[in-house]
Protein backbone atom coordinates (compact mmCIF):
# COMPACT_ATOMS: atom_id res chain seq x y z
CA UNK A 1 0.00 0.00 0.00
CA UNK A 2 1.40 3.39 -1.00
CA UNK A 3 1.13 6.09 1.66
CA UNK A 4 0.83 9.64 0.32
CA UNK A 5 0.81 12.72 2.46
CA UNK A 6 -2.04 15.14 2.53
CA UNK A 7 -0.37 17.09 -0.28
CA UNK A 8 0.53 14.06 -2.40
CA UNK A 9 4.19 13.77 -1.31
CA UNK A 10 6.12 10.58 -0.48
CA UNK A 11 9.46 9.90 1.22
CA UNK A 12 12.59 11.07 -0.61
CA UNK A 13 14.72 7.90 -0.81
CA UNK A 14 15.17 6.56 -4.34
CA UNK A 15 16.64 3.67 -6.25
CA UNK A 16 18.00 3.71 -9.78
CA UNK A 17 16.54 1.62 -12.56
CA UNK A 18 18.89 -1.19 -13.46
CA UNK A 19 21.04 -0.57 -16.52
CA UNK A 20 20.23 3.13 -16.81
CA UNK A 21 22.81 4.74 -14.51
CA UNK A 22 26.13 2.94 -14.16
CA UNK A 23 27.19 2.39 -10.56
CA UNK A 24 24.14 4.09 -9.03
CA UNK A 25 22.04 1.90 -6.73
CA UNK A 26 20.37 4.24 -4.24
CA UNK A 27 20.03 8.01 -3.95
CA UNK A 28 19.04 10.12 -0.96
CA UNK A 29 16.96 13.27 -1.21
CA UNK A 30 14.68 15.40 0.92
CA UNK A 31 12.16 14.27 3.48
CA UNK A 32 9.39 14.10 0.89
CA UNK A 33 8.90 14.47 -2.84
CA UNK A 34 5.99 14.67 -5.24
CA UNK A 35 6.29 11.85 -7.80
CA UNK A 36 6.47 12.56 -11.52
CA UNK A 37 4.19 11.19 -14.20
CA UNK A 38 6.40 10.55 -17.25
CA UNK A 39 5.04 10.06 -20.75
CA UNK A 40 5.93 7.07 -22.92
CA UNK A 41 8.85 8.99 -24.46
CA UNK A 42 10.40 9.72 -21.07
CA UNK A 43 12.63 7.03 -19.52
CA UNK A 44 12.55 6.71 -15.74
CA UNK A 45 15.93 6.71 -14.00
CA UNK A 46 14.96 7.10 -10.33
CA UNK A 47 12.07 5.59 -8.43
CA UNK A 48 10.78 5.90 -4.91
CA UNK A 49 10.49 2.99 -2.52
CA UNK A 50 6.99 2.43 -3.86
CA UNK A 51 8.09 2.33 -7.49
CA UNK A 52 6.92 5.84 -8.37
CA UNK A 53 9.04 7.87 -10.77
CA UNK A 54 11.25 10.52 -9.13
CA UNK A 55 13.41 11.27 -12.16
CA UNK A 56 13.44 10.67 -15.87
CA UNK A 57 15.44 11.46 -18.99
CA UNK A 58 14.03 12.60 -22.32
CA UNK A 59 15.61 13.07 -25.71
CA UNK A 60 15.20 16.64 -26.95
CA UNK A 61 16.64 17.42 -30.34
CA UNK A 62 20.33 16.51 -30.34
CA UNK A 63 20.55 16.43 -26.54
CA UNK A 64 18.91 15.07 -23.44
CA UNK A 65 16.90 16.62 -20.62
CA UNK A 66 17.10 15.13 -17.13
CA UNK A 67 14.18 15.95 -14.83
CA UNK A 68 14.35 15.28 -11.08
CA UNK A 69 11.45 15.61 -8.71
CA UNK A 70 13.81 16.31 -5.80
CA UNK A 71 16.43 19.07 -6.33
CA UNK A 72 18.25 18.11 -3.12
CA UNK A 73 19.63 15.03 -4.84
CA UNK A 74 22.27 17.19 -6.57
CA UNK A 75 22.81 19.76 -3.81
CA UNK A 76 26.28 20.11 -2.31
CA UNK A 77 25.22 18.81 1.08
CA UNK A 78 23.84 15.59 -0.41
CA UNK A 79 26.62 14.62 -2.82
CA UNK A 80 28.37 12.55 -0.14
CA UNK A 81 25.24 10.59 0.71
CA UNK A 82 24.48 7.21 -0.87
CA UNK A 83 25.29 7.33 -4.61
CA UNK A 84 24.37 11.00 -5.15
CA UNK A 85 27.88 11.96 -6.22
CA UNK A 86 28.08 9.11 -8.71
CA UNK A 87 24.69 10.10 -10.08
CA UNK A 88 25.91 13.63 -10.75
CA UNK A 89 29.09 12.29 -12.36
CA UNK A 90 27.05 10.04 -14.63
CA UNK A 91 24.72 12.85 -15.64
CA UNK A 92 27.58 15.21 -16.49
CA UNK A 93 29.63 12.51 -18.17
CA UNK A 94 26.99 11.33 -20.61
CA UNK A 95 28.68 13.25 -23.41
CA UNK A 96 32.32 14.13 -22.80
CA UNK A 97 33.08 17.76 -23.54
CA UNK A 98 29.42 18.79 -23.65
CA UNK A 99 28.41 22.13 -22.16
CA UNK A 100 26.61 22.06 -18.80
CA UNK A 101 23.93 24.66 -18.02
CA UNK A 102 22.34 25.36 -14.62
CA UNK A 103 18.92 26.91 -14.20
CA UNK A 104 19.39 29.69 -11.64
CA UNK A 105 16.04 31.37 -12.15
CA UNK A 106 14.75 30.23 -8.77
CA UNK A 107 17.79 31.97 -7.20
CA UNK A 108 16.66 35.31 -8.58
CA UNK A 109 19.04 35.44 -11.56
CA UNK A 110 17.29 36.68 -14.69
CA UNK A 111 18.30 38.08 -18.06
CA UNK A 112 17.79 41.59 -16.71
CA UNK A 113 20.58 41.02 -14.19
CA UNK A 114 23.09 41.08 -17.05
CA UNK A 115 21.85 44.38 -18.50
CA UNK A 116 24.33 47.31 -18.33
CA UNK A 117 21.95 49.37 -16.20
CA UNK A 118 21.40 46.56 -13.69
CA UNK A 119 24.64 47.10 -11.79
CA UNK A 120 23.92 50.83 -11.52
CA UNK A 121 20.99 50.02 -9.26
CA UNK A 122 23.37 48.64 -6.61
CA UNK A 123 25.29 50.78 -4.12
CA UNK A 124 28.70 49.57 -5.27
CA UNK A 125 27.75 50.05 -8.92
CA UNK A 126 26.67 53.64 -8.33
CA UNK A 127 29.91 54.33 -6.42
CA UNK A 128 32.01 52.99 -9.29
CA UNK A 129 30.02 55.08 -11.76
CA UNK A 130 30.59 58.30 -9.78
CA UNK A 131 34.27 57.45 -9.48
CA UNK A 132 34.57 57.04 -13.24
CA UNK A 133 32.77 60.35 -13.78
CA UNK A 134 35.10 62.14 -11.34
CA UNK A 135 38.19 60.66 -13.01
CA UNK A 136 36.91 61.67 -16.45
CA UNK A 137 36.28 65.29 -15.48
CA UNK A 138 39.58 65.40 -13.58
CA UNK A 139 41.50 64.34 -16.67
CA UNK A 140 39.45 66.71 -18.81
CA UNK A 141 40.16 69.72 -16.60
CA UNK A 142 43.80 68.80 -16.20
CA UNK A 143 44.32 69.08 -19.93
CA UNK A 144 42.96 72.64 -20.11
CA UNK A 145 45.38 75.50 -20.61
CA UNK A 146 45.38 78.48 -18.27
CA UNK A 147 46.99 80.69 -20.89
CA UNK A 148 49.22 80.71 -23.97
CA UNK A 149 52.23 78.44 -24.08
CA UNK A 150 55.42 80.07 -22.85
CA UNK A 151 58.59 79.09 -24.62
CA UNK A 152 61.39 77.68 -22.53
CA UNK A 153 64.42 79.90 -22.19
CA UNK A 154 67.53 78.06 -23.42
CA UNK A 155 69.97 77.33 -20.63
CA UNK A 156 73.43 78.86 -20.74
CA UNK A 157 76.52 77.04 -19.60
CA UNK A 158 77.83 78.54 -16.37
CA UNK A 159 81.54 78.85 -15.68
CA UNK A 160 83.31 77.40 -12.65
CA UNK A 161 83.69 80.90 -11.23
CA UNK A 162 79.93 81.46 -11.30
CA UNK A 163 79.32 78.18 -9.48
CA UNK A 164 81.92 79.10 -6.87
CA UNK A 165 80.38 82.52 -6.36
CA UNK A 166 76.90 81.01 -6.07
CA UNK A 167 78.02 78.50 -3.45
CA UNK A 168 79.86 81.21 -1.55
CA UNK A 169 76.79 83.43 -1.50
CA UNK A 170 74.64 80.59 -0.21
CA UNK A 171 77.10 79.88 2.57
CA UNK A 172 77.30 83.58 3.39
CA UNK A 173 73.52 83.98 3.56
CA UNK A 174 73.21 80.98 5.84
CA UNK A 175 76.09 82.21 8.06
CA UNK A 176 77.75 78.84 7.58
CA UNK A 177 81.28 80.01 8.37
CA UNK A 178 82.12 76.85 10.30
CA UNK A 179 80.84 74.70 7.45
CA UNK A 180 82.88 76.70 4.94
CA UNK A 181 86.09 76.31 6.92
CA UNK A 182 85.38 72.59 7.35
CA UNK A 183 85.05 72.18 3.60
CA UNK A 184 88.27 74.11 3.01
CA UNK A 185 90.10 72.07 5.64
CA UNK A 186 88.99 68.83 4.02
CA UNK A 187 90.10 70.06 0.60
CA UNK A 188 93.46 71.09 2.09
CA UNK A 189 93.99 67.65 3.60
CA UNK A 190 93.30 66.03 0.23
CA UNK A 191 95.76 68.40 -1.48
CA UNK A 192 98.46 67.70 1.12
CA UNK A 193 97.87 63.97 0.77
CA UNK A 194 98.31 64.31 -2.99
CA UNK A 195 101.58 66.24 -2.60
CA UNK A 196 103.05 63.87 -0.01
CA UNK A 197 101.79 60.65 -1.59
CA UNK A 198 99.77 59.63 1.47
CA UNK A 199 96.27 58.15 1.48
CA UNK A 200 93.80 60.54 3.08
CA UNK A 201 91.75 57.68 4.52
CA UNK A 202 91.77 56.48 7.20
CA UNK A 203 92.26 59.97 8.60
CA UNK A 204 94.10 58.93 11.77
CA UNK A 205 96.70 57.00 9.78
CA UNK A 206 97.05 59.96 7.41
CA UNK A 207 97.89 62.31 10.26
CA UNK A 208 100.37 59.87 11.84
CA UNK A 209 102.19 59.45 8.53
CA UNK A 210 102.10 63.21 7.83
CA UNK A 211 103.81 63.99 11.15
CA UNK A 212 106.60 61.61 10.14
CA UNK A 213 106.99 62.62 6.49
CA UNK A 214 106.32 66.38 6.65
CA UNK A 215 106.25 67.55 10.27
CA UNK A 216 106.26 71.28 9.39
CA UNK A 217 103.24 70.93 7.12
CA UNK A 218 101.51 68.78 9.72
CA UNK A 219 102.18 71.32 12.46
CA UNK A 220 100.90 74.26 10.42
CA UNK A 221 97.81 72.38 9.20
CA UNK A 222 96.99 71.17 12.70
CA UNK A 223 97.37 74.71 14.04
CA UNK A 224 94.92 76.09 11.47
CA UNK A 225 92.37 73.32 11.99
CA UNK A 226 92.52 73.73 15.77
CA UNK A 227 91.74 77.43 15.38
CA UNK A 228 88.73 76.94 13.10
CA UNK A 229 86.24 77.40 15.94
CA UNK A 230 87.63 80.83 16.80
CA UNK A 231 88.21 81.74 13.15
CA UNK A 232 84.50 81.47 12.31
CA UNK A 233 83.57 84.47 14.45
CA UNK A 234 83.64 86.95 11.56
CA UNK A 235 84.09 87.02 7.81
CA UNK A 236 87.55 88.55 8.22
CA UNK A 237 88.65 85.60 10.37
CA UNK A 238 87.20 83.20 7.82
CA UNK A 239 89.14 84.91 5.02
CA UNK A 240 92.38 84.76 7.03
CA UNK A 241 91.96 81.06 7.80
CA UNK A 242 91.07 80.35 4.18
CA UNK A 243 94.25 82.05 2.99
CA UNK A 244 96.38 80.02 5.40
CA UNK A 245 94.74 76.80 4.24
CA UNK A 246 95.32 77.80 0.61
CA UNK A 247 99.03 78.43 1.33
CA UNK A 248 99.32 74.96 2.87
CA UNK A 249 97.46 73.27 0.02
CA UNK A 250 99.32 75.12 -2.76
CA UNK A 251 102.73 76.15 -1.45
CA UNK A 252 104.30 76.42 -4.92
CA UNK A 253 101.69 78.91 -6.13
CA UNK A 254 102.18 80.97 -2.98
CA UNK A 255 105.95 81.15 -3.45
CA UNK A 256 105.58 82.27 -7.08
CA UNK A 257 103.48 85.20 -5.93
Amino acid sequence: MIRFGDDGYVAGDYSADAGVLAGVASVTGGASVKPLEPSPGQVAILRTAYGLVAGYVQRLGAGEVVVLADPLVLCNGYLEKADNGRLLADLLGVDAGAAVAFDEYHHGLTIGAFAPQAWLATSWGAAIMWLLVAVFFGLLLRGRRFGPLVGRVPETVRSDVEWSVAVGQLLRRSSARRVTLGLLAGATERAVALHTGLPVQPRERFWNALWVRAPEVARELAEVENSLDTSSASEHDVLTAARRLHEIAHPAATRRK
